[in-house]
């Protein structure tokens, strides 16, 4: 059964169109199986159906029972007062005696009328159930239809992914998908772990959340963005997670004497940890020597580490580093981190100079002033698959969106609308379960900033680019692979999104910062 088939059936089931077309009974039982699609007969219906009609009489009801509760109420209140006032002490015994009684009484008949109202309530809630299945329930084949909270998910994303699944069989579309979750969970698993583990052994956040807690209150905010930020790099890593956390640990450790700040220096350790097949002290020192090759070309110390292990991710097969691309670029753009995404991509400097400010000149022609953002963002563009041409209604759509969740969305934009094999609908649907699933591990953060950490989650949905750098790399097999091939190179880098308040800014190469992203906050692209 093809995607298409399946998504029309269900379409008219969720739509509740009647009459149904027919489908293959094997068909229908693989989805009630399965629990995309409800069964009822035809005798079930009926009998909810009015069930759910006495819904009127009982609200009556609760509004009598309500009533008289508030009257009893009211009446026990008098004579609870009366029995403290100081004339209760003037009565005889007797009156007394019937006082207390009475009041016994009367809180007995409050907590009684107190239990059937919740009785009738709790037959409502149940009724009001039964209601919304039988609302979403559809006549066929002599009995009825409705879809499951699984179907639903399914239909909608069957409807967001129909261009390119139709001819797709069900079974393997649903496989596709229970693969694309549990990878992403997989991804979230990990990041909670490494977050765990990292957090007391870099003790440079905790003088950070000081530090933002004197200036703007946002510390404790700032600090579990860094760490999400920097977990997800690593998760996204394959290998031994310890191994890999170790080797962060030490690499950051040899970045402590560079002037950058924490995280570009996050940033940079993570390059390290990713480039396992060589010592991190090595590294280091080439790190070094890159770094301060970088500064006297006019690369800011605070940003310089970052940007230097961007060209050491780009190194090539006879051991030089594109340094030379990277001046070359530098004179096109003042941004550094452009430069450096630009420089370690493998193709001729002409046309992707070219490129690269097309996309630049699109932001121009929406309005945007060239900052450190639009910069960024036409790198990002630039060293894609897809033209300008191609891409302009996507990239505009996405930022029109994500208006909703960032203050200045377009970096963020630009690395969505650069994932190649997925529509904008897609993308965005997927981020947006990315979002779902990180709510339920990073407790505390912001919808912005969540939106900014599942962003670099799915980033990198297919590396099939990475050719381009290291032609000896595998291309994966599926467009749903969000973990990192043993040389990940230019995914690794981008300025996580940040917006609406926490947020850490490197220096700009434009002259200040912006607050649409930390550069290199947690390390390189996700």
């Amino acid at each position: 059964m093809k995607c298409s088939e399946v998504r029309t059936f269900l379409s008219q089931v969720y739509d509740r169109v009647e009459p149904i077309t027919p489908v293959p009974s094997a068909d229908l039982e693989y989805w009630s199986v399965n629990g995309y699609v409800q069964k009822t007969t035809k005798e079930d219906y009926e009998k909810g159906a009015s069930d759910v009609a006495r819904l009127s009489q009982i609200y009556t009801q609760i509004a009598i029972e309500k009533s008289r509760e508030q009257q009893t109420q009211e009446a026990l209140q008098q004579d609870v007062r009366k029995e403290h006032s100081f004339l209760f002490h003037l009565e005889g015994t007797a009156a007394k005696d019937e006082l207390r009684e009475r009041i016994q009484q009367e809180t007995a008949a409050v907590s009684s009328e107190a239990s059937e109202l919740n009785q009738l309530e709790a037959i409502v809630n149940d009724l009001i159930q039964k209601k919304s299945m039988i609302d979403r329930m559809v006549a066929y084949d002599g009995g009825y239809l409705s879809l499951t909270g699984l179907g639903t998910l399914v239909f909608n994303d069957l409807s967001v992914r129909s261009y390119r699944v139709a001819d797709q069989e069900f079974p393997d579309f649903t496989a596709e998908i229970k693969a694309t979750y549990a990878e992403l969970r997989s991804i979230a698993d990990k990041t909670a772990a490494y977050v765990s583990w990292v957090r007391p052994q870099v003790p440079e956040i905790e003088d950070l959340e000081n530090s933002e807690n004197g200036d703007s209150g946002n510390g404790a905010e700032a600090r579990s963005l860094l760490l999400w930020s920097t977990g997800i790099g690593l998760a996204k890593l394959q290998g031994n997670t310890t191994q890999i956390g170790q080797r962060f640990i030490e690499a950051l450790s040899a970045l402590r004497m560079f002037d950058s700040t924490l995280p570009n220096r996050l940033m940079a350790a993570e390059i390290m940890a990713a480039l396992s097949s060589q010592d991190v002290q090595i590294l280091g020192a080439t790190l070094r020597n890159l770094d301060e090759q970088l500064r006297h070309q006019g690369v800011p110390k605070e940003q310089s580490a970052g940007v230097a292990a961007t060209i050491m991710a780009g190194r090539r097969f006879d051991g030089t580093y594109p340094i030379g691309r990277f001046s070359q670029f530098k004179h096109l753009t003042k941004s550094s981190e452009a430069a450096s995404i630009l420089a370690i991509m493998n193709v001729p400097i002409d046309g992707l100079s070219s490129k690269f400010q097309q996309f630049r000149s699109l932001f121009t022609s929406w309005g945007y002033m060239t900052s450190e953002d639009t910069e960024i963002s036409s790198a990002f563009l630039g060293i894609g698959e897809l033209n300008a041409d191609e891409v302009e209604e996507k990239l505009k759509y996405v930022i029109e969106q994500l208006q909703n969740y960032l203050q200045y969305p377009i970096v963020a934009a630009a690395i969505l609308a650069s994932i190649p094999v997925f529509e904008a609908h897609e993308v965005l649907d997927l981020m947006e379960k990315a979002v779902t699933l990180l709510n339920g591990y990073a407790t505390g953060l912001e919808r912005s900033e969540l939106v900014a950490i599942a962003v670099r989650m799915i980033h990198g949905v297919r590396n099939e680019i990475v050719k381009e750098i290291d032609p000896t790399a595998k291309i994966t097999e599926t467009p749903v692979q969000f973990t990192y091939g043993p040389h990940p190179l230019f995914f690794w880098y981008y300025p996580v999104i940040i917006a609406h308040g926490s947020y850490h800014s490197t220096f700009s190469g434009m002259g200040g910062f912006h607050p649409a992203h930390s550069h290199g906050v947690g390390g390189f692209a996700g």
